[in-house]
């Protein structure tokens, strides 16, 4: 706890830069830096750079490896062995101390206690009442939001709602809390920002970006969703639906269409652009892109996806989420022949939704340098969350309505007899095949169950699904023939410890124990 604190104690000369302009002469106390309307726009910045640092290893490639922990993707980078990668992509030996974790959580916490100067000491400063009350709105959503990734990445951990308590108290005599009282605060603060915060439509443009009603609406709908409160999310996302707020793309290519940034579709998405001089950009493009083509080859699409596609024959979405080595690149004129380096990469596939066209890409073409957006929540979900919560409350009819919406943009039927399991499965599909390599499936698997057992369960393990397709079924010869990636992913998954990440060593050490680890690590 003492090395989240440093950092925390660090980030108030990164929020406001006005008083770097004077010459040094004594620590300012938090009432001289916190003193305007425009020291506290920066701090509410500041809070929002949390969500995803733009340097690919804070919390960009955190975000990555979740998704090579999925079947819907591999580690990827077979030039480069990286076990402290695919020991957690694999769940074989994960490090208990990895900086992947101890980074994320850092984070996460730095993030909050921007959040608590705001909500603390917003109320001492003098200016416009309607901008006061949308700035503490931005970061009661923030908070909320950070603490959502830490309890689904790590279940219960502390709880700090004021800077004070920092300042005042021991950091080593904090513990976790329970992952329900941690629910509860993220309630608490996205209950009370739907009540601060304005409709998208009432943002000019240059505040495009921030935190919305609507947005604050499909985080809180997420956050039932997770703790399986079907009724609460039928009612919040009914109320996202009927404030006309948003709509689905038309085509589906332009969700994540670099020309297309805060789309009708998107609700809540970080903002990026080129800007070599200031490393403002996004890395996605760069860190899951071929190694032929300017990039890293992490986190590359599993054929396992691909197929779940073809089965579905859901072309249009897979020609938008996957690019196979030596086809043409949906979407880019220039490429009639991609070369996704299948001797170095395990799959011969890069994600098609990160990637940005040639005549589109920022000079340098390099990590920190995209100007590709970010999305976080987008209206597709909201539909899907709906669709799944009116299955689980018997509305059959709402259900496949909303499951219709969604398929029908991509030139897809949908059984409209289907009920029970099967309806319930199909609802699941769709969210794969929508959110695919979108930083959404380990979250999904991990939280659906089939009689009470998550659904990660019945995909690694011994007899998974995953693995006995990967080396049994599959004949897929980029996979078959790149051997340099265990084909036998996630055989050693344990469903006693693997449904959460471990607690960072450090944070344990330095809180004399009173944080326990997760259980089996």
């Amino acid at each position: 706890m003492k090395k989240f604190l440093s950092l925390i104690l660090l980030f108030g000369a990164m929020s406001c830069d006005s008083f770097l302009e004077e010459p040094a002469r004594s620590t300012p106390t938090l009432n001289e830096i916190f003193n305007s309307e425009s020291a506290a726009v920066s701090f509410v910045n500041g809070a929002y750079a949390n969500m995803l640092e733009n340097d690919w290893w804070q919390i960009n490639f955190f975000r990555q490896i979740t998704d090579m922990a999925t079947d819907d993707g591999w580690a990827g980078n077979t030039e480069q062995p990286r076990p402290d990668i695919t020991s957690i992509a694999h769940y074989n030996n994960i490090d208990i101390g990895s900086s992947y974790f101890q980074t994320f959580w850092n984070y996460q916490f730095r993030g909050i206690a921007k959040c608590n100067v705001i909500i603390q000491e917003i109320e001492n400063v003098d200016f416009d009442e309607d901008l006061k009350n949308r700035l503490i709105g931005e970061a009661k959503f923030l908070r909320g939001f950070f603490y959502f990734e830490l309890v689904k990445n790590f279940g219960g951990v502390p709880i700090v709602k004021t800077f004070d308590e920092l300042l005042q108290a021991d950091v080593t005599k904090y513990s976790r809390s329970s992952e329900q009282e941690v629910y509860s605060l993220i309630e608490e603060d996205f209950l009370d920002a739907i009540e601060r915060l304005p409709l998208k439509s009432q943002y000019s443009s240059n505040d495009l970006g921030r935190a919305t009603k609507g947005a604050a609406q499909a985080f809180l709908a997420k956050v039932y969703l997770y703790q399986e409160r079907w009724d609460e999310v039928v009612t919040l996302t009914k109320q996202i639906i009927d404030s006309g707020q948003y709509q689905l793309e038309s085509d589906f290519a332009r969700v994540w269409n670099v020309t297309n940034p805060n789309g009708i579709e998107s609700i809540f998405e970080v903002q990026y652009k080129s800007d070599p001089t200031f490393r403002v950009g996004g890395v996605f493009g760069v860190t899951t892109g071929s190694r032929n083509d300017g990039g890293w080859n992490w986190g590359v699409p599993s054929s396992h996806l691909e197929k779940a596609f073809l089965d579905e024959g859901d072309i249009i979405r897979l020609r938008s989420t996957i690019i196979k080595h030596g086809e043409p690149v949906f979407g880019d004129p220039e490429v009639t022949s991609f070369n996704a380096a299948p001797d170095r990469n395990k799959s011969g596939r890069i994600n098609r939704k990160f990637y940005i066209p040639q005549e589109h890409r920022a000079i340098p073409y390099v990590q920190t340098n995209l100007p590709l957006n970010h999305i976080l929540m987008r209206y597709a979900d909201v539909i899907l969350m709906h669709s799944e919560a009116s299955f689980n409350i018997g509305n059959r009819s709402e259900a496949l309505n909303s499951l219709a919406t969604i398929r029908q943009r991509v030139n897809l039927t949908t059984d409209m007899s289907l009920s029970g399991d099967a309806l319930r499965d199909a609802i699941w599909k769709e969210r794969r095949l929508e959110l695919a390599l979108e930083q959404q499936r380990l979250y999904d698997i991990r939280r659906q169950k089939i009689n009470g057992t998550p659904v990660i369960n019945t995909i690694f393990g011994p007899n998974g699904s995953f693995v006995v397709y990967n080396t049994q079924v599959s004949d897929d010869s980029f996979e078959l023939a790149n051997i340099n990636e265990d084909q036998a992913k996630g055989r050693t998954f344990d469903p006693s410890k693997h449904l959460l990440w471990p607690i960072p060593t450090s944070e344990i050490q330095l809180s004399n124990g009173r944080i326990v680890q997760n259980p089996n690590y």
